[in-house]
């Protein structure tokens, strides 16, 4: 398939995506979401106000006085995360010492960082019951809300971040994130172009711009704004793996696979070109990428289960 075809595939497949890392309106998966994506996430993930009525308000309430008594929480052998983990075990420790609104956000860093958001929404409202204007403790509340899948919930705190310090590139940002995932695409891109703004020596607005503008089907502008995040920031893994959809999404597939080797190590790298493949129904490339990806990686289950589809489609379509 030529590379004037493979674009229009791309193009199909990506209309009206809302993904942003892995998040979709109406549950919808775009094509970019089933790659492999290495390193911290582009988003990188507040809500409005509590309502005023009757048992909503109750069980918000009923949440948040949960997640701020967070009991100890078990890993492996028994232990805790309290006290295995070394950085939470000090942000507790200080927080027990100075229960501040500053300390509170801190450990609220590290259970976010750890998975465990509920821990984390505690301390944050904590947080906000001590400083309520706090710009930092509403955008992590947003972050919160947008990776429970809620944009919805999650759109107040961001703009309530943004409200308390205007001059914040990250609280800009994580509003950009969650108009994104709202669909709300133009607002996402001025919100995007402020926090590269606030922040000229950052590469990650730059990426989410590059990563909106990809699924918009606008390869250029993705191209331009991936290439720009990667000279300010040559190690940001994310911008390669962008910058190698856009390669990808034009026919460009040895482009692709350099970037994406970037991005990743040659397991995922080859998984990546897989995908690429099965997308442009070249099932043969796509059963040997794969399997170079297997051979990378024995265990690498993923690209198991799509060489064996990638197999079948062959057989099914030889008969």
């Amino acid at each position: 398939m030529n590379a004037q075809a493979t674009a229009r595939r791309f193009a199909l497949c990506l209309a009206g995506a809302l993904v942003l890392t892995g998040c979709a309106a109406r549950h919808e998966r775009s094509l970019g979401s089933r790659f492999i994506k290495e390193g911290k996430p582009t988003i990188d993930l507040g809500g409005p106000p509590l309502a005023s009525s009757g048992p909503l308000h109750r069980q918000v309430k009923k949440v948040q006085e949960s997640a701020a008594r967070t009991p100890p929480h078990t890993s492996a052998f028994g232990a805790t995360i309290e006290g295995s983990d070394k950085r939470l075990a000090a942000a507790l420790l200080l927080e027990t010492l100075l229960p501040t609104a500053e300390s509170h956000v801190a450990v609220a860093r590290e259970y976010e960082r750890l998975g465990i958001l509920d821990a984390a929404y505690g301390r944050l409202n904590l947080a906000l019951v001590a400083a309520p204007k706090m710009s930092i403790a509403h955008e992590g509340l947003a972050r919160i809300w947008r990776k429970w899948g809620d944009p919805a919930s999650a759109l107040g705190f961001a703009e309530r971040a943004v409200k308390y310090d205007r001059r914040s590139a990250s609280a800009r940002n994580t509003l950009g994130t969650v108009l994104d995932n709202l669909g709300r695409f133009d607002e996402a891109r001025a919100a995007y172009r402020a926090a590269a703004a606030l922040a000229p020596d950052a590469g990650w607005p730059l990426n989410n711009l590059c990563n909106l503008e990809y699924r918009l089907g606008r390869f250029e502008e993705a191209r331009t704004f991936c290439e720009s995040a990667i000279a300010l920031a040559p190690g940001l893994k994310a911008a390669h793996n962008n910058l190698a959809l856009t390669f990808a999404a034009t026919g460009d597939l040895v482009s692709a696979r350099a970037e994406f080797l970037v991005a990743g190590d040659q397991a995922a790298a080859a998984f990546n070109v897989g995908i690429v493949n099965m997308a442009d129904q070249d099932y043969l490339s796509a059963a040997r990428a794969f399997e170079e990806a297997i051979k990378a990686r024995p265990g690498f289950t993923a690209a198991k289960t799509r060489a064996h589809a990638a197999r079948q489609r062959l057989l099914t379509d030889s008969r």
